[in-house]
């Protein structure tokens, strides 16, 4: 993954309790929607959590650390949305 995408796959990843990135059903693990009318930019991660993580603590550090690293390039608001697909065993 390169550009915008690849830099998120890797904010996402190293945040503590993410084990890797997942696809469902053929998606990509990270998708980046840019709206011009009004501007806003939102962006959906999907990933396993690791053991011993607890899924909920994990989702949020993920969505704050994807929308402020999303942030620093767009004029308006940022949305992020985690899907947790798998618990690691």
């Amino acid at each position: 993954m390169r550009g915008l995408v690849g830099e998120l796959a890797d904010v996402a990843t190293a945040v503590r309790g993410v084990a890797r990135l997942t696809t469902v059903l053929g998606s990509r693990p990270v998708k980046v929607d840019d709206y011009d009318d009004p501007p806003s930019r939102r962006i959906e991660v999907h990933l396993a959590v690791a053991p011993g993580h607890h899924p909920l603590e994990v989702a949020r550090a993920v969505r704050a650390a994807v929308a402020d690293a999303a942030s620093t390039d767009t004029s308006g608001p940022v949305t992020a949305a985690v899907l947790i697909t798998e618990t690691a065993a």
